[in-house]
């Protein structure tokens, strides 16, 4: 037996537990899926197609916004788990797909899903799966829409064509029905795939589709989807790129000058760009106690939230590999100065890239505001999603320097702990950052970073860091 029905709970009418009802062999089994369909996976634009999806057949599904499943059938038993670990049983799509098997003699597999809820002609949403499953009354209009086939009564589909593999699927599958081989069409041409996101993503309003080829790889072929974000901060470039922005922060507005960080910028700037930006935001500092670091460890400046540009990216995603929402900082705007206010489930921009200034809009929720949101998360209850998380606390600060002629040099040694592991287990117990500064070097500031469970251990491995780097010539300057 696969799964240990006892420590799974009845809620709202189904049985509902975590991966520690599973047995040990299958326990990873919905990470390493969703790893493996993220390395395959390519996020293309549809004014991309031409130019980026490789081979001569596709297979183009309708892409739904729901939740991956795998649907686990061993013997008479069937469950789901998600990739964030949640089983689930007794649903009444999932005793639909159990029928479906065991009228073709199939005993037991591994099947690659997306439930959703079934709106008729209407889109469903991630959320909607979340209320559905909160609902029993609406649990019935949740559907499963098939698209992979692991395994099945013993025999690996895993290294077979995605031709063979589909194959089977409508074999077993109907076209419509609780249960479902997701929507698709076979095609030979990239013109066939612009025609299709045409007839169900431009014109059906539906969320992107799926292409998978005779290549070993797929893309997610999606809008371009554009938003105007609020500009809370720069950073600046070094060497021969000083005094031009290397990146720029930026957010949506919420009520009460409240603004929820999105996303870092760094692309599609031109140089004039680079340069016109950097005199025009180096005026515009800000006093700020919440401090934000580029994706090279580069502080950036905080700056006036009164300029809104137009921000393209190719995908917006709310989790992250393991199921867990993706948490967005929120600033207070105040007397002036930003503060951290809270932390809230939100996004990240797939591909930003900077299109224009928007001199036409204005900062605040008409024209800045979160609103812009509305297709990817739910926002009628925002209250409900903040979370306040514990402050951290310094253990150890050590900076020291040197000078050698016009030649500065500068090693910062903190180690902290976060107070957030119980709150939120994508945080570590503690951490170690270590920060090395040379005023002449081609790569000025240079990082590194440790984490541990264990403060005997940080703390050891923040004195050997010591020792390893602090040598003769070395002047400790704070404690």
């Amino acid at each position: 037996m696969k799964i240990d029905i006892n420590k799974l709970n009845k809620t709202n009418n189904y049985l509902k537990g975590h991966l520690d009802a599973l047995d040990e062999n299958i326990r990873n089994l919905p990470i390493e899926y969703k790893k493996r369909l993220s390395q395959q996976f390519f996020s293309v634009n549809s004014t991309e197609i031409d130019m980026k999806i490789k081979g001569n057949n596709f297979w183009v599904s309708k892409k739904i916004d729901g939740h991956l499943q795998l649907i686990i059938l061993d013997d008479n038993t069937i469950f789901m788990v998600g990739r964030n670990g949640t089983v689930r049983m007794e649903l009444p799509c999932l005793n639909q797909m159990k029928t479906l098997l065991e009228e073709k003699n199939i005993r037991n597999a591994t099947i690659g899903c997306e439930m959703y809820v079934q709106k008729g002609n209407q889109r469903s949403r991630v959320y909607d799966v979340i209320a559905a499953l909160s609902e029993p009354k609406a649990l019935d209009t949740l559907g499963l829409a098939v698209f992979d086939i692991l395994e099945m009564d013993d025999q690996s589909f895993r290294t077979l064509s995605y031709e063979n593999v589909w194959q089977r699927i409508t074999k077993l599958f109907p076209d419509d029905g609780l249960v479902h081989a997701v929507e698709t069409r076979q095609v030979k041409s990239k013109k066939d795939i612009r025609n299709i996101f045409n007839e169900w993503v431009t014109d059906g309003g539906h969320e992107g589709l799926v292409v998978r080829g005779d290549m070993p790889f797929m893309y997610k072929v999606k809008p371009k989807y554009t938003f105007d974000c609020i500009v809370v901060g720069y950073t600046e470039g070094i060497n021969d790129h000083k005094g031009k922005i290397k990146s720029l922060l930026v957010g949506f507005y919420r009520e009460n000058n409240i603004i929820q960080i999105a996303g870092k910028v760094g692309s599609n700037f031109s140089e004039d760009d680079r340069q016109q930006l950097f005199d025009f935001f180096s005026k515009k500092h800000i006093e700020s106690t919440y401090i934000e670091t580029d994706n090279d460890g580069i502080a950036f400046h905080m700056v006036h939230p009164d300029t809104v540009i137009e921000v393209g990216c190719n995908d917006v995603m709310l989790e992250n590999t393991y199921g867990k929402p993706l948490l967005n900082n929120l600033l207070q705007h105040s007397e002036n100065r930003y503060s951290r206010y809270a932390t809230i489930p939100g996004v990240r921009f797939i591909y930003p890239m900077f299109e224009r200034i928007r001199d036409d809009k204005s900062p605040g929720m008409v024209d800045s505001g979160i609103t812009q949101l509305k297709d990817f998360i739910d926002l009628s209850s925002p209250e409900k999603q903040i979370t306040e998380l514990p402050k951290s606390e310094i253990l150890m600060r050590e900076v020291y320097q040197k000078t050698q002629k016009e030649k500065v040099m500068v090693q910062k040694f903190m180690v902290w702990k976060t107070n957030k592991e119980e709150a939120d287990t994508r945080f570590p117990a503690y951490v170690l950052f270590y920060t090395n500064f040379s005023s002449q070097r081609k790569e000025a500031l240079q990082t590194d970073i440790r984490i541990s469970s264990n403060q005997k251990q940080i703390m050891a491995l923040a004195d050997s860091f010591i020792k390893k780097n602090v040598k003769k010539g070395w002047k400790k300057i704070s404690s």
